[in-house]
């Protein structure tokens, strides 16, 4: 702590030297990134013109191979001869065993000779058409392979959801040829479903072509350069070093857009990553060159940086001298003014002139002390009025509490004479009045509320020859819960005034908790109301027109039933609910629900 206390802030003239080093090394940093920009733009714009001008010819190669296995594919799938022998095959089953093997016969070499004479010359495409019991009719020899293992291959399954005349591209996998296992040869691979007009397969076309006639193209792996031909998971799929198809390109999540290359490192070397997809799948062409080879051929002059470097610096150097003097005499005005405040002293101003930004700033910090010392005195006069208003509330406590000192010294005096009765309304009066007049709470909890209620009744039924009983039945894990101060009183009074008028009956009150919610029901065996008379109150408790007035002409708290719902909806907001129901003759219930969160505001 001692250490950190006697560090002392940055100064101004401190930080201005700061940017002054800034601004002399920003002009160098700016000038060779610049100079290196462009030169990796020269580099680059070379290497990419050539490595892409590659790539578009071997787009054209391989995207023109693979349209001839596409043209294979859809020539089988809408030859009406071929479609009507394998479609024959499916549904035919009314020969014989001895006259379906010649008709096979013939319709086997019938497709035979047709698949051969689709085939390009040099480029032997293999055609299977495989149906589901197994018969096929291949341009291949079936004692070099055998037709059915394709239904153990783990793509085959994938097959059968993909529509009629959709393509599935298997990618490369190796021969299935029995003279080319021992080679290491791969095929490129795709695959249709032939379906009837239910949708339901009922064959297979695979057609492969040898992956030879595709790196045929790169040139051959040396030092220079590298090509490949990816899936769109990154799987290599041609590759002149046959070892390397099937593996994963390590540098898949390099590739960016293919008209901005990437650079990557390979065995502490770098190089350029460019990539093309071609337009008939989610294959793509990669391009690795490197980027030594590539930039030794360029050599672009770098002296004039040292000539920039120096023009930046004298300029800057300018400028810089000329904002500190300039800027330095008013801050330090401000900085005074400021040491000035600090000690106290509100009286002191800048009287900084000007227009621009610290001219204004001084201008302000003067018209803030002057405001400053106007809040000042109002707060003073204001602090002095709320003392001599809390002397007066402190004034006007002492007749409430003497009352109730009377009060209890009546009920004493009362008691000590036996008069029971007398002295617990007596009790009963003191205790409504304190509750009454004593409104420091805004909430309260739900017992005493009850409590003030109970006291409340004894009163009422002292004034009237026509006793009303009150039933409450509260849970006691809702008793303790806060509510609004007089809530339940003017509800209550409300059922007392106009549900009974000169003859018995009771009240209840029911309280408990529901979901998280406190339920209070207050019914009542008085007149009740008829269903327009009720449409009434719930339009006056639901509308905006205050009736305070007429409120306050009656009531033992100066709280009226609209007033108690308004408060509710203050205070709860649309967690607030009421339910009024009532019949004629039967009595009127009226149901509150609010939130279980005592003392919250939650509109």
């Amino acid at each position: 702590m001692k250490r950190a206390d006697k560090i002392r802030p940055v100064s101004l003239r401190y930080k201005l030297i700061i940017s002054s080093i800034l601004c002399l090394l920003l002009p160098a940093a700016i000038t060779l990134t610049v100079s290196n920009l462009n030169t990796k733009s020269v580099v680059k714009q070379h290497a990419v013109d050539n490595a892409l001008g590659t790539l578009e010819v071997m787009d054209r190669y391989i995207v023109n191979t693979v349209n001839k296995m596409l043209y294979v594919s859809n020539f089988i799938q809408f030859d009406s001869e071929i479609q009507s022998i394998i479609r024959g095959k499916w549904n035919d089953n009314r020969l014989n065993s001895e006259e379906q093997f010649v008709v096979n016969y013939f319709n086997t070499k019938k497709i035979t000779e047709k698949l051969d004479n689709i085939s390009f010359p040099g480029e032997k495409t293999r055609i299977t058409i495989l149906l589901k019991d197994g018969t096929a009719y291949s341009n291949i020899s079936q004692l070099d392979y055998d037709p059915q293992h394709f239904f153990q291959e783990p793509w085959f399954k994938q097959l059968a959801p993909i529509p009629s005349f959709s393509t599935y591209w298997i990618g490369t996998h190796p021969s299935y040829l029995a003279e080319d296992k021992d080679e290491g040869r791969y095929f490129i691979t795709i695959a249709n479903t032939i379906k009837s007009f239910s949708s339901e397969p009922y064959g297979y076309l695979i057609v492969s072509l040898s992956e030879e006639q595709i790196s045929a193209i790169f040139p051959e792996n040396n030092t220079n350069n590298e090509h490949m031909l990816l899936d769109s998971k990154g799987t290599i799929l041609s590759h002149p070093d046959k070892s390397r198809i099937g593996q994963s390109f390590l540098h898949f999540d390099k590739l960016e857009d293919e008209s901005s290359p990437s650079i990557i490192k390979v065995d502490k070397e770098d190089y350029m990553l460019l990539n093309r997809k071609l337009s008939i799948s989610d294959w793509i062409l990669v391009s690795m060159v490197p980027y030594q080879e590539a930039i030794s051929q360029i050599n672009t002059v770098q002296g004039t940086n040292f000539i920039l470097q120096g023009l930046f610096f004298a300029v800057f150097l300018l400028i810089l001298v000329a904002l500190m003097r300039q800027f330095t005499k008013p801050v330090f005005k401000l900085s005074r003014a400021v040491s000035q405040v600090e000690a106290g002293n509100l009286q002191f101003r800048t009287h900084i002139q000007g227009d621009d930004e610290l001219g204004r700033l001084g201008q302000s910090f003067d018209q803030m002390l002057d405001r400053i010392e106007d809040m000042i005195q109002q707060i003073t006069l204001e602090q002095t009025g709320k003392r001599k208003a809390e002397l007066e509330m402190l004034q006007a406590q002492i007749n409430p509490h003497f009352l109730f000192n009377v009060l209890n010294s009546i009920r004493l005096r009362i008691k000590l004479k036996g008069d029971e009765e007398n002295a617990a309304l007596i009790s009963s009066l003191s205790s409504l009045l304190r509750m009454t007049i004593n409104r420091n709470n805004e909430f309260i909890a739900l017992h005493e509320e009850v409590e003030t209620v109970a006291h409340y009744f004894k009163l009422m039924n002292f004034r009237t020859s026509e006793p009303i009983t009150i039933h409450i039945n509260i849970e006691p894990e809702v008793a303790s819960v806060d509510i609004p101060r007089f809530v339940l009183q003017p509800i209550l009074e409300n059922s007392l005034i106009h549900g009974f008028r000169d003859y018995s009956g009771s009240i209840s009150i029911l309280a408990q908790k529901q979901d998280e919610h406190l339920f209070i029901q207050i019914g009542d065996t008085g007149r009740g109301m008829e269903a327009k008379e009720l449409a009434q109150l719930h339009g006056h408790l639901t509308s905006i027109e205050s009736s305070r007035k007429e409120e306050l002409k009656r009531g033992l708290s100066g709280i009226g039933l609209k007033n108690v719902f308004e408060r509710l909806r203050l205070i709860y907001g649309e967690h607030f609910h009421y339910q009024l129901a009532s019949k004629p003759g039967q009595g009127t219930v009226i149901t509150l629900e609010i939130p279980l969160k005592s003392g919250e505001k939650h509109a």
